[in-house]
């Protein structure tokens, strides 16, 4: 039985434990998906807010660039096999007023030619270079700017030449400004906390696309955005932004509700399954008690009376009256015994059923308590007195079997439990619609260790003045089944040497 038990147990540990790690699992999954979300719908944000800059930047008026004054001079387009990449040698600039204009070149044929001039031969192009250098074009007093690029670019990740020459032209026309970057920024990502600054990478390789980074912990993220607003001058803005995992939570609201939940029901199904084992394992324990316990008690007034038909079934020893006399006084007595532990038994069988209704009416406690206590049989060997004392009400409303049942059990144990001689007071008293029923006694009273245990059935104290006093540990715990039956209380007070006070209440 212990074996199977323990097995139980950690089966349902384990699975409870499996269960819970399942859960704590999905959940963190579950977190993550929508942080990347989250995320990305801030990088989506982000990308937004530098389109829309851009388009505010673009009508502006123009400082150093325009379309008259600009030129883009393509020195050489190569292919580089090994790497899969295309070079490109390209100047860019701009003259003072319209030079070009006035010195009859045009800047579209300019680009067409130099662009054409990629597809001929190296001997050719080697010509042309010397041929078009920009000295014998443009004098150096006339250029402005000027910046030369030798870009290396992938098949792949290859941009539109177009669009990064406008990106470079509108930084020197309407440079990046983070005041409004940052006031266009914070409407898009709704009070998050971010930070931007403008940075140049040294970095040899150009990059051409926002370039997002997660950073920090899961519970603790943030990200870093690299947006290239002018890539060939290598110039970007880094936007960092703390992602706020408040958000995910309240949107995981009802998965962390229903897992909590779950995991809770889960532990209480664990918990009192474990209880219902501990109960079922107590009970076993008190059966195996309970049996030694009345093996024991039934077999002393068994014995006895053994031995009082063993005298009786000896003629000569039956002339004797006076033996004749002792020996039907000890059957009795032991009969009494025996049809009192049987009587117990019954007693406590019918209390523990939760079907046993009380038959409560309205009945004198105080006619009920003086026969209980005119007929009560007082052993030969003590010396008992009982005080009585009742409030100017005696009408009290319960089960009157049960209420005596109940005082009858507490002056037995109080006679039981004490010296030769015993006094006991009974209050029965009625006050603020509570019977408060007290009995008090001047006994060998009860360790404070054990006063919290003597209400349990078949327990009996440790000390006891004499072990082989008859009793199987019933009567308080049967008083206790009676009272909350009647859905009231029941106290102790005891003092080892002095005595015991047991204090019951019932609702009225």
């Amino acid at each position: 039985m212990e074996q199977r038990i323990k097995i139980v147990w950690i089966f349902s540990i384990v699975s409870m434990l499996l269960i819970t790690c399942g859960q704590v699992y999905w959940l963190r999954n579950q977190y993550q998906y929508m942080n990347d979300e989250q995320i990305n719908n801030i990088y989506d944000r982000i990308l937004q807010t530098t389109q829309q800059y851009d388009s505010i930047r673009t009508p502006q008026p123009k400082k150093v660039l325009n379309n008259a004054n600009m030129f883009f001079y393509q020195l050489s387009k190569s292919i580089d096999l090994e790497h899969r990449t295309t070079i490109d040698e390209v100047i860019l600039g701009a003259l003072k007023g319209r030079e070009l204009e006035n010195m009859g070149v045009n800047v579209e044929t300019l680009k067409i030619e130099t662009r054409d001039s990629a597809k001929v031969d190296d001997q050719t192009k080697k010509t042309q270079r010397e041929q078009w250098t920009l000295d014998s074009i443009i004098p150096k007093e006339r250029i402005i700017v000027m910046d030369s690029f030798k870009i290396n670019m992938s098949d792949k990740d290859a941009p539109n030449l177009n669009s990064v020459i406008n990106l470079y032209r509108l930084e020197l026309d309407v440079p990046f400004a983070l005041q409004q970057f940052d006031s266009l920024l914070a409407m898009r990502l709704d009070n998050q906390l971010f930070t931007t600054h403008l940075v140049v990478t040294e970095d040899s390789i150009y990059r051409w696309n926002a370039e997002l980074k997660r950073q920090g912990t899961l519970f603790n993220p943030y990200i870093e955005v690299m947006y290239p607003y002018n890539p060939l001058k290598r110039q970007f803005v880094l936007v960092s932004v703390k992602v706020s995992p408040h958000a995910v939570l309240v949107r995981m609201g009802w998965q962390l509700v229903g897992s909590t939940c779950l995991i809770f029901l889960l532990g209480l199904c664990l918990l009192f399954q474990i209880k219902t084992i501990l109960k079922q394992r107590r009970i076993d324990e008190l059966r195996k008690s309970f049996v030694n316990t009345m093996i024991h008690e039934l077999k002393r007034p068994v014995q006895a009376l053994k031995m009082c038909i063993a005298f009786l079934n000896d003629k000569s020893m039956r002339t004797d009256e006076k033996a004749m006399d002792e020996v039907i006084h000890d059957s009795m007595s032991e009969l009494d015994n025996l049809s009192a532990y049987l009587s117990k038994l019954r007693d406590m069988t019918r209390a523990d059923d939760e079907h046993t209704q009380l038959s409560v009416r309205t009945f004198d406690i105080k006619t009920s308590l003086e026969k209980l206590v005119r007929l009560y049989h007082v052993p030969e060997d003590k010396d008992v007195s009982i005080e009585t004392h009742f409030s100017s009400e005696t009408l009290v409303t319960a089960d009157p079997v049960h209420v005596s049942n109940i005082i009858s059990n507490l002056i037995e144990n109080a006679v039981k439990y004490s010296g030769r001689s015993v006094h006991i007071v009974v209050d029965c008293l009625l006050q603020d619609h509570q019977l408060m029923i007290r009995v008090s006694d001047d006994g060998i009273g009860i360790p404070v260790s054990e006063q919290n245990r003597v209400f349990d059935k078949f327990y009996r104290g440790s000390n006891l003045p004499d072990r082989s006093l008859p009793g199987i540990g019933l009567g308080l715990s049967y008083v206790k089944l009676l009272v909350e039956a009647h859905h009231g209380s029941v106290s102790l007070n005891s003092q080892p040497g002095r005595g015991t006070t047991i204090e019951i209440n019932i609702p009225q």
